[in-house]
């Protein structure tokens, strides 16, 4: 009976460590997820603040960092290429309202603002076809004609 005494005890202190150390890893990972989340909310007001000052401070004349001068390029960079992306895509952007229009439309699909003709940008070119000299032209051969040269 000894025997099945201490096992018994040794399996309930087994289960309460085993309980205990699962309490302390959900506590654990409870609490670096409260870290995370926190850290994740601060490194998020830097960059509204970094966004702020850059907005407020873009035109100085000799910016307080280097790092300014960089998003310029980078934001000039960026605007180029959606420029691009749109001649690619065959779109345009609505002046009114921001909502990307195919070039060809007269009216924006989101907010019905008119495009006016010269907005809209031609990339071909219009050239006058060269006149030919009629009398030199050779009858066009129809399928009839070329069943009964068979």
């Amino acid at each position: 009976m000894e025997f099945f005494d201490k096992f018994s005890e040794t399996i309930m202190s087994a289960s309460k460590d085993m309980s205990q150390k699962a309490r302390d890893l959900s506590e654990t990972a409870k609490l670096s997820l409260d870290i995370r989340s926190k850290e994740d909310c601060v490194r998020r007001l830097y960059a509204e603040i970094g966004e702020q000052y850059y907005k407020e401070h873009k035109d100085d004349i000799e910016p307080a960092y280097e790092q300014m001068e960089k998003i310029k390029e980078y934001m000039e960079t960026i605007e180029n290429l959606k420029k691009h992306l749109q001649e690619v895509k065959g779109t345009k952007t609505c002046d009114r309202c921001g909502e990307e229009i195919q070039t060809g439309d007269a009216y924006c699909r989101k907010c019905g603002a008119k495009v006016e003709e010269d907005d809209i940008v031609v990339d071909a070119e219009v050239k006058d076809a060269p006149v030919e000299d009629e009398s030199a032209e050779e009858p066009v051969q129809t399928t009839d004609d070329m069943v009964e040269e068979e």
